[in-house]
């Protein structure tokens, strides 16, 4: 059987957005969201919030203005607090977990277009579900772009623009957002998972620079497809191996770190030499 094209918009895939049956509920959605910010008694608010949004807890309160495309992909927890201003692009689903706080002027887009100006312009959209863990708190103006999981516990600074996923017990911040600090939960807490959790972090940011170190080989690895050059150079590995120690700042870490570099310069001569069909 065909999907309909809500069907299709709320499982992320390509779909018309002038379909009749998702303007009929644009429109709906218009007059829930005008009846929501017109009431100035905070009770009756949260009982049309109720209404409107596709889940809730018992205690919502949204501060108005809100703004959303269709309300029923919002999907809130227990104890959920929005400010002034909060806008929800809701083409797939936005779900927030328990005990989450909104600042003032808050953007969470699960909402996007293609790439290809052709696709674009045909009136073809689709989106990327957000979701966002228990104890949340995102502070004013911050922009989460389609696709973004955030974890539980999770701290986003002021005007911050989060463009990726992020996992539990984080303070994130800037543009695109990064991590800034690891949560501490308490000298109590379990020392163990705390520290699983700093390397976690640390993993992360790994991750994306050693992609970058990547990329660079594959343009060095352009040049030696194009030049039929063999540039290996061990002299230059030496020398880089001799620079690790030199900025290693902590003795007991120095052996393994040139160890760590060695191996790195082995995968990527690795890489090299099975992109070449060595």
């Amino acid at each position: 059987m065909e999907r309909t094209e809500k069907e299709k918009m709320i499982a992320g895939d390509l779909y018309f957005a002038g379909d009749p049956e998702l303007s009929a509920d644009r429109k709906d959605a218009r007059v829930k969201l005008r009846a929501i910010n017109a009431e100035t008694d905070s009770a009756k608010r949260a009982l049309l919030v109720k209404n409107t949004f596709g889940k809730t807890g018992e205690q919502v309160h949204v501060e108005p203005s809100v703004s959303f495309d269709y309300g029923y992909n919002i999907l809130v927890g227990e104890n959920f607090y929005c400010n002034f201003n909060n806008i929800f692009l809701d083409i797939c689903p936005i779900t927030i977990g328990d005990n989450c706080m909104f600042g003032p002027n808050c953007q969470l887009y699960a909402a996007t277009h293609p790439i290809e100006a052709g696709k674009r312009n045909s009136g073809m959209e689709f989106g990327k579900p957000i979701t966002i863990g228990d104890n949340v708190w995102l502070g004013g103006s911050v922009v989460i772009a389609p696709g973004v999981a955030l974890g539980n516990n999770v701290v986003v600074a002021a005007g911050s623009v989060v463009t990726k996923s992020f996992p539990n017990n984080v303070v994130l911040g800037g543009n695109p957002a990064r991590i800034i600090r690891t949560i501490d939960e308490g000298a109590n807490g379990n020392k163990l998972e705390a520290a699983r959790r700093k390397i976690d972090a640390i993993d992360e940011q790994l991750v994306a620079l050693l992609e970058k170190r990547l990329q660079a080989v594959t343009e060095v690895t352009a040049y030696k497809k194009e030049t039929q050059k063999d540039i290996l150079d061990q002299g230059r590995e030496d020398a880089v191996l001799e620079k690790v120690a030199k900025r290693v700042e902590n003795p007991l870490f120095e052996e393994t770190m040139v160890a760590t570099f060695q191996d790195i310069m082995k995968q990527s001569r690795n890489f090299q030499s099975k992109e070449l069909g060595e």
